[in-house]
C-alpha cells in the first residue's frame, strides 16, 4: 500500500500544479486553444513513458483508455474553464470532492470494501463542500453559478475518468493513460482550427482576479511564455497521468481516487501567493476538512 500512496499523492501533486499553470494560461488563450497545447504536450510526455514503462496492448486497455479520453477532455475544458472564471482556491477544491465523490459511489456498488472510516470521511467531504461554497465579507471572492456549474460538469465526468482508467488490465502499462491524452488532443485539434472556437468560446472565458473581463489575445499577439506555460502544464498533465495509471494497477480505486483528489493543496498554494486569492475563514476550514478527508480515506 505504502508504494500507492506515495504515487497517488506525487500524481495529486503534478496534477494541481499542471491545474494552476492551465488555468493561467487560459486567462491568456481561449479555453479551447489552451486546452489543445496543454493536451498535445502531455501526449508526448506520455508517448516518451513507453520507453520506460513496459506497456502491453489489448482491446481492453484500448476502451478503457478511450472512454476515460472521452470523459477527460470534458473534464478538463470545463475545469480550465471554472479556474479561468475563479476563484481557483475555492473552485479546485470543489471539483476534487466532486471528482472523489464518484470512484467511491462506484467502489461501493461493486463490492468493494468500504469501512467506517471511509463513511466518517465522506461526511467530512459533504461538510468541507458546504463550507467551502460560503463567502464571508465583500472581500472574499463568489463562485458565480457559471463557475458552480462547470465545476459540477468538471468533476463529475473527471471521476468517470478515473473509474475508466481503473478498469484497465493491469499488464497495459501507461497504454490507457496514453489514450486518455491521445483521444483528448484528436477532439481538439478540429476545434482549434474552428475560428469561431479559436477566437472566442464566450461562456467559457474567464476574468481577471479583480473582476475585468480577460479578452483572449489573437494568436499572433500572445506571448512565446504563454505557450510556455501551457507546454510545461501538459508535461505536468502527463506524469500525473502516468503515475496515475500506475497506482490504480497496485491499489484500491476507492484509495487512489481520494489521495488524487488531494491536487487543490497545490492549487490553491499557488493560487495564494500567485494570484493573491483570498478565503474566509469558513472556506479555509473547509479545505481542511476536505483534506482530512482524502486523508482518511487515504489511510482507511
Amino acid at each position: 500500500m505504502g508504494i500507492v500512496v506515495i504515487l497517488a499523492l506525487l500524481s495529486s501533486l503534478f496534477y494541481g500544479a499542471s491545474d494552476f499553470l492551465g488555468a493561467v494560461s487560459s486567462r491568456r488563450l481561449t479555453v479551447i486553444t489552451a486546452s489543445a497545447s496543454i493536451y498535445a504536450a502531455a501526449t508526448v510526455c506520455v508517448g516518451i513513458g513507453f520507453a520506460f514503462v513496459p506497456s502491453n496492448f489489448s482491446a481492453n486497455a484500448f476502451w478503457s483508455g478511450s472512454i476515460a479520453g472521452l470523459f477527460a477532455i470534458v473534464g478538463m475544458v470545463t475545469f480550465y474553464a471554472a479556474l479561468a472564471i475563479g476563484p481557483m482556491s475555492l473552485l479546485a477544491p470543489l471539483i476534487a470532492l466532486i471528482q472523489t465523490a464518484v470512484p467511491v459511489l462506484v467502489a461501493a456498488t461493486t463490492g468493494q470494501p468500504l469501512t467506517v472510516t471511509i463513511w466518517v470521511a465522506v461526511a467530512l467531504a459533504l461538510v468541507a463542500s458546504a463550507l467551502i461554497s460560503i463567502p464571508a465579507g465583500a472581500a472574499v471572492t463568489r463562485i458565480s453559478l457559471r463557475g458552480a456549474i462547470l465545476a459540477i460538469v468538471s468533476g463529475v465526468t473527471l471521476g468517470f475518468t478515473v473509474v475508466a482508467l481503473d478498469t484497465a488490465p493491469p499488464d497495459s502499462g501507461i497504454y490507457p493513460a496514453f489514450l486518455d491524452v491521445a483521444v483528448g488532443l484528436v477532439i481538439l485539434v478540429p476545434l482549434v482550427a474552428i475560428r469561431r472556437l479559436r477566437v472566442s468560446d464566450e461562456w467559457l472565458r474567464g476574468h481577471a482576479v479583480a473582476g475585468t473581463p480577460m479578452v483572449p489575445e489573437a494568436a499572433d499577439r500572445v506571448g512565446f511564455r504563454t505557450w510556455v506555460v501551457s507546454a510545461v502544464a501538459g508535461v505536468l498533465l502527463g506524469v500525473g497521468n502516468i503515475l496515475l495509471i500506475i497506482a490504480l494497477h497496485e491499489g484500491n480505486l476507492a484509495v487512489v481516487a481520494v489521495l488524487l483528489s488531494l491536487y487543490p493543496l497545490t492549487t490553491v498554494i499557488l493560487a495564494r501567493f500567485v494570484l493573491k486569492e483570498r478565503m474566509s475563514l469558513p472556506q479555509l476550514v473547509g479545505v481542511a476538512l476536505a483534506v482530512a478527508a482524502a486523508v482518511l480515506l487515504g489511510l482507511s
